[in-house]
């Protein structure tokens, strides 16, 4: 599975549950935009629009069609239920409206603090560094990783076979014979960057263990076809990241360091404006 299909299935399951309870809630009988209705489920219905609201800004057209059929489908299920259990006579109970309470409270919390943020946290150069130079064995590998190029041909092409043995750059040979072919999950071409070796297909694994860092392989035939591959780098697992791979995960930490504490900032100068008293002595069971 490729880097970027695991971004695409986080994607899914981090938005869905999140999405899915607003749409549920927010939709009805819309005959304003009937022309606009992707679903009904009896009088409920779903617009398109209110999929697209849905969807983060900047998100690839194939990813964005791809998530708003994912959640239609989903709020069609929801949708069912919840028209069951009405008719069933099913409603919440006091405690379960106090968590529905409790929900709709944590909501208004979050939206303040996100007007209240600036959003914009500059990470400096040097403060990597330092986190790094701070943290650095927290940065490992959690798994046995590889970086490759990858060439997965239809047919054992006598021609490309011999070029691909004379040459020292996979990617050389790619970008002359291949420019025009896409790379894609199923058959991904090119550099693939860092990826566990585990999600490689076990031919493919066994000899990517078996070649020195640099050298080319193949042709590896599977049941996709005829693969070449250049191993540019193999780390075991528990191995430390030096800066550069670490730069990323470095950059998140940082910038959330700096989000807490503009969070902190924030209710410590609203905290000063309320009347606030505690009684210990009752937190005690006994």
């Amino acid at each position: 599975m490729s880097s970027a299909t695991r971004k695409y299935k986080k994607l899914f399951l981090s938005l869905t549950v999140l999405i899915l309870s607003t749409l549920i809630g927010g939709c009805g009988n819309k005959s304003d935009s009937k022309g606009n209705v992707v679903a009904q489920v009896n009088t409920a219905q779903i617009t398109n629009t209110e999929l697209e609201s849905a969807i983060p800004e900047g998100s690839p057209a194939e990813v964005k069609l791809a998530l708003k059929r994912n959640l239609m489908e989903k709020w069609i299920e929801g949708e069912i239920f919840y028209q069951v259990a009405l008719e069933e006579g099913l409603s919440l109970s006091d405690q379960e409206m106090i968590l529905v309470k409790n929900y709709e409270k944590q909501l208004l919390i979050q939206k303040y603090i996100d007007t209240r943020l600036s959003h914009n946290y500059r990470v400096l150069d040097q403060e990597m560094e330092d986190y790094f130079n701070k943290h650095q064995r927290e940065f490992v590998w959690d798994d046995e990783t590889v970086h490759i190029i990858h060439l997965v041909l239809e047919n054992d092409d006598g021609a490309v076979k011999s070029e691909i043995r004379n040459s020292k750059d996979l990617m050389d040979v790619i970008k002359k014979n291949f420019f025009d072919q896409q790379s894609t999950p199923e058959r991904p071409i090119g550099d693939l960057g860092y990826q566990k070796l585990s999600e490689f297909p076990s031919t493919i694994q066994r000899r990517i263990r078996n070649i020195k860092t640099g050298n080319i392989s193949g042709p590896i035939k599977t049941n996709y076809g005829y693969h070449y591959i250049q191993l540019l780098d193999f780390q075991k697992k528990g191995a430390f990241k030096d800066l550069n791979m670490a730069r990323d995960e470095i950059y998140m930490r940082i910038q959330l360091i700096k989000r807490d504490e503009e969070i902190e900032n924030i209710k410590q100068s609203l905290r000063s404006k309320f009347t606030i008293q505690t009684d210990l002595s009752k937190l005690s069971d006994r």
